[in-house]
């Protein structure tokens, strides 16, 4: 059996559910969270209070998916691991902020280039389309970052393998992950750009439950993928812990 085969089998409705619910509940509580007034002392701390819920319950959401899907039981603490998964967070952040700064240099660098080719080579080279090129790249770079992150948070905050590197480079090895991974990253970002800049009828009423309809499919699709994605890692991140030697006793 394929690996796609073994992550669309061990992909349960449960883990998808789990998912889908449990963001749509965070983004919620998230929204509320931006109304609560921060003008007294009280409100501060409470807005304070309800910000380290947040981060625990996201934590907390994405450790429980990544062992439900790993099949293993922890080796090591609760809070241990979701330290492990902040970190990976936190690092993907702080990376995906250098690349949001690269950016902002995308039409300063095409209009450097674009000026050193000659008149025939700017008629295919142009402004527009260096600049084009340049947000693919980053794009690409981004989705490479991210599915290089994933397996470390996958097998730290789910399993809290000790081994969690070696483990992760087993999975790196699968050239259908980096694959499947920038793939979805893609479609993702993709159709659900689609979606939502899509706007179908006329009148108040219409383009309101458009919105709706729209943004729950391009929710509903990103879930999937994500599910689909940790299921893959799931599979591979199994095949690494059968053949990693076991102690001896």
């Amino acid at each position: 059996m394929t690996s796609l085969k073994l992550a669309y089998k061990k992909l349960s409705a449960s883990i998808v559910l789990l998912q889908w619910f449990g963001n749509l509940v965070l983004m919620v509580l998230a929204f509320a969270w931006l109304q609560i007034p921060d003008s007294h002392t009280r409100q501060f701390l409470l807005s304070l209070f309800a910000a380290a819920f947040l981060v625990l319950a996201f934590l907390g959401l994405h450790a429980r998916t990544f062992r439900k899907l790993s099949s293993l039981p922890p080796s090591g603490p609760l809070w241990q691991r979701l330290a492990v998964l902040l970190a990976v967070i936190a690092f993907g952040c702080f990376l995906l902020q250098l690349i949001g700064v690269s950016r902002s240099y995308e039409t300063l660098f095409a209009g450097y280039w674009n000026s050193k080719f000659s008149s025939g080579q700017r008629s295919f080279l142009t402004f527009q389309r260096l600049t084009q090129w340049q947000d693919h790249f980053l794009d690409l770079l981004q989705w490479l970052l991210a599915a290089l992150l994933l397996p470390i948070a996958f097998v730290g905050g789910g399993s809290g393998s000790r081994r969690v590197w070696s483990s992760a480079t087993r999975i790196y090895r699968h050239l259908l992950y980096w694959l499947i991974a920038v793939a979805f990253g893609f479609a993702g970002s993709k159709i659900t750009s689609l979606l939502v800049g899509w706007t179908p009828g006329h009148g108040t009423v219409v383009e309101i439950l458009s919105v709706f309809v729209r943004l729950g499919l391009a929710y509903t699709l990103d879930i999937l993928l994500w599910c689909f994605l940790l299921a893959l890692i799931a599979v591979y991140f199994s095949g690494a812990t059968a053949t990693e030697p076991q102690p001896e006793r």
